[in-house]
C-alpha cells in the first residue's frame, strides 16, 4: 500500500497575485494540507508507505515529522524547477495512488509522467481547473481507501481528458485544460492576462464556473469532463459584433471582455492546424513562440491523468451500490 505525495512549493505564490487578486498559498498552508491528508491515510491505513517529493521548503517532510507512518523522499536529482514534478511523478508510477498539491501548471508537469496511477489533484495554485478544493483530511482518506483495493479505480478515477501539441519539427507537447495562442512577443510572467492579444484557444474542458480560458470558452459554450469533445475558439477584435462577445473572468478578481469570431466544438482525435506567429500557453503559462511560417497542430484525446473524484470515494465507501454521474451519462 504505497501513497505519493508531490507538494510544490512555487504554486499559489507567483508574481500574477501583483495583477490579479488570487490567494497566496504559503508553504506553511501547504504543510498542514499535507498534515491533515496523512491524518485521513493513518486513520484508514496506518501501515501504508508514504513517499514524497522532497521539496527545497520541506513542505511534506515537515507534516510527516509527529508522524508515525512509513515514508521515504523519493531518491532523485532535482532542480528546483518545474521539471521537477515531473521528474517526482516518474519516480512515483509504482505507487497505488498520489497527491499533488499545486494548480494547472503543476498537474500539467505530473500528468506527463504518471501514467495510469490515480492522481488526487488538490488545489494551491493560480489557475485551478484541473485541481479540487477538497477538505484534505477527506482526501486522505480518499487515497487510504484507493491504495487498500477497496474502491474499483475505473469508477472513482476515470481518465481524464488531454490535448496533444505536435510541432513542425517532430516535437511534442501536452496540456490539460489548454492551449492559447497570444501575441505577446515576451515570456515575461509567463501569465496571460491581455485579451486584445488572444488569437486561439483549443480548449478539453470549459467550464463558466472557473476562471481563466476554461471559464472564457464556457461562457460560450460549456463542455464537462465527461464530454468527449473539446472546444476550439478563434478570436476577434472587432467591436462591432456584441452577439460574440463575453464578460469573463480571465484571472482571479479579474472580469474583461472577450471577442470571438469562431466557437466550433471538436471531437476526440480531430487535429486542429494554426500557424504562428505566436506565442503559445499551455494551462495558462506563455511557453513557446511559434516562427511566423511555422504549424503546430492540436488533438484532445482521453488520455490524461486518472483524476480522482474524491466524494465519489466516500460515497462509494459508504453506499457500495451508489450510481456516480459520469455512469448514468454513459
Amino acid at each position: 500500500m504505497d501513497i505519493g505525495v508531490i507538494a510544490n512549493p512555487a504554486s499559489g505564490k507567483d508574481i500574477r497575485r501583483l495583477t490579479a487578486r488570487a490567494s497566496v498559498f504559503d508553504n506553511q498552508e501547504k504543510s498542514a494540507i499535507v498534515r491533515r491528508c496523512i491524518a485521513g491515510i493513518e486513520g484508514l491505513c496506518p501501515t501504508a508507505h508514504i513517499y514524497y517529493y522532497p521539496d527545497s521548503h520541506h513542505i511534506t517532510e515537515a507534516a510527516l515529522t509527529q508522524c508515525q507512518m512509513w515514508s521515504q523522499p523519493i531518491d532523485a536529482e532535482f532542480a528546483a524547477t518545474a521539471d521537477d514534478s515531473t521528474l517526482a511523478g516518474y519516480h512515483l508510477r509504482a505507487m497505488d495512488v498520489v497527491i499533488s498539491l499545486g494548480g494547472d501548471g503543476t498537474n500539467r508537469a505530473i500528468g506527463k509522467s504518471l501514467g495510469d496511477v490515480p492522481l488526487i489533484a488538490l488545489s494551491t495554485g493560480t489557475n485551478n481547473a484541473f485541481p479540487v478544493f477538497c477538505e484534505a483530511t477527506t482526501a486522505g482518506m480518499a487515497a487510504a481507501l484507493i491504495a487498500t483495493g477497496k474502491l474499483p479505480v475505473d469508477i472513482v478515477a476515470p481518465r481524464t481528458k488531454a490535448l496533444h501539441i505536435t510541432f513542425e519539427n517532430g516535437e511534442t507537447d501536452y496540456a490539460l485544460i489548454d492551449v492559447v495562442g497570444t501575441h505577446d512577443v515576451f515570456h515575461g510572467t509567463r501569465a496571460i492576462l491581455d485579451p486584445s492579444k488572444f488569437v486561439f484557444a483549443v480548449l478539453s474542458v470549459a467550464d463558466p464556473s472557473k476562471v481563466g480560458m476554461t471559464a472564457i470558452g464556457g461562457m460560450a459554450r460549456v463542455v464537462t469532463d465527461e464530454q468527449d469533445i473539446g472546444l476550439a475558439l478563434t478570436f476577434s477584435h472587432d467591436h462591432a459584433d456584441p452577439e460574440h462577445e463575453v464578460q469573463a473572468p480571465i484571472a482571479p478578481g479579474m472580469v474583461r471582455t472577450v471577442r470571438f469570431t469562431e466557437i466550433r466544438k471538436i471531437c476526440l482525435g480531430e487535429t486542429g492546424n494554426f500557424t504562428g506567429a505566436t506565442m503559445l500557453a499551455f494551462d495558462g503559462e506563455r511557453e513557446r513562440v511559434l516562427a511566423p511560417d511555422e504549424n503546430v497542430t492540436i488533438c484532445v484525446e482521453r488520455d490524461g491523468p486518472r483524476r480522482v473524484d474524491v466524494k465519489a470515494c466516500m460515497q462509494l465507501a459508504t453506499c457500495p451500490d451508489s450510481v456516480m454521474p459520469h455512469q448514468q451519462r454513459a
